[in-house]
């Protein structure tokens, strides 16, 4: 018979071996990662507007879940097939690393640039043992200029890349955002970051588009406020999920109002816990 004392013995170092793991994990996020202080939001006064609309774009967000990338050894590449299946002129990302060991130290945007022959910017949120995370655009225009602004709040370091792109005989500013995460437990602190970022989109020079994922459904108080007191449009059903666990709509396409939205959908395909979503805008 074995011997149950042996027995319990072993589960007991299994049991702590796997709460050292958990307890270095969060100690790593806290002690590494987060913030304590809530920071500022610094917006920059409104600029002349120019109606420099491209004709025609095709725009796509995409949380790819960059951290998959340490177990799934093609998940870059089955990101990027996902991306080109959808022929984008331009895509917003979320949770892209350079250099994390999540993402075995490998740069997603290289990785993406050269698998869709795009051009790539990123945005670093944070950086930590030598690796950062962010936000990235790709595209088939030009990147003229960019920029990150940090979004207020404790804890995760959230920020809104900026970037404006020639493209398609047109000029745009071009956004992407990443809320904080933690459902209602992080409620008032998105409604910061929110108004941010809308103080922010007002002051553009150029027909813009903020894309990205605000980790809350539309008809969260946070989302229906920011998208009450902005022009911006819903592109697509807000009824449609883009979180594949959750089934809500986490992931936008908000473009101003002088877009016509075509069309709008949820691609349910993709390896991330994401899908993307993707439109078609035009101008008149």
């Amino acid at each position: 018979m074995p011997d149950e004392h042996g027995v319990r013995r072993r589960l007991k170092k299994i049991a702590l071996v796997l709460l050292a793991i958990v307890v270095l994990g969060v100690g790593y996020r806290v002690i590494g990662v987060y913030r304590f202080s809530a920071g500022e939001c610094v917006a920059r006064p409104a600029r002349r507007f120019a109606s420099t609309y491209p004709r025609h774009l095709i725009v796509m967000t995409y949380n790819i879940e960059g951290h998959a990338s340490l177990f799934k050894p093609h998940h870059i590449e089955e990101i990027a097939a996902t991306i080109n299946r959808q022929h984008p002129d331009i895509v917003g990302l979320n949770e892209v690393h350079r250099g994390t060991w999540q993402a075995r130290f490998a740069d997603h945007t290289k990785q993406l640039a050269k698998l869709t022959g795009m051009n790539v910017v990123f945005g670093r949120s944070y950086t930590f043992m030598h690796g950062d995370f962010g936000n990235a655009i790709l595209t088939r225009g030009k990147i003229l200029h960019s920029e990150v602004h940090d979004l207020p709040g404790y804890g995760e370091p959230r920020t809104m890349l900026e970037a404006i792109v020639d493209i398609n005989g047109g000029r745009i500013e071009f956004y992407v955002g990443h809320t904080s995460a933690w459902a209602s437990l992080n409620s008032k602190a998105r409604g910061v970051q929110l108004q941010c970022m809308n103080r922010l989109i007002n002051a553009s020079e150029y027909p813009f588009i903020l894309t990205g994922d605000l980790n809350a459904p539309p008809d969260s108080p946070e989302i229906s406020k920011f998208l009450d007191v902005n022009t911006l449009q819903f592109a697509g059903n807000p009824k449609v999920p883009s979180h594949k666990v959750m089934e809500q709509r986490l992931d936008y396409i908000l473009p101003d109002p002088g877009w016509h939205v075509l069309w709008s959908r949820v691609a349910d395909e993709g390896p991330s816990d994401h899908r993307p979503v993707i439109a078609e805008l035009t101008h008149p």
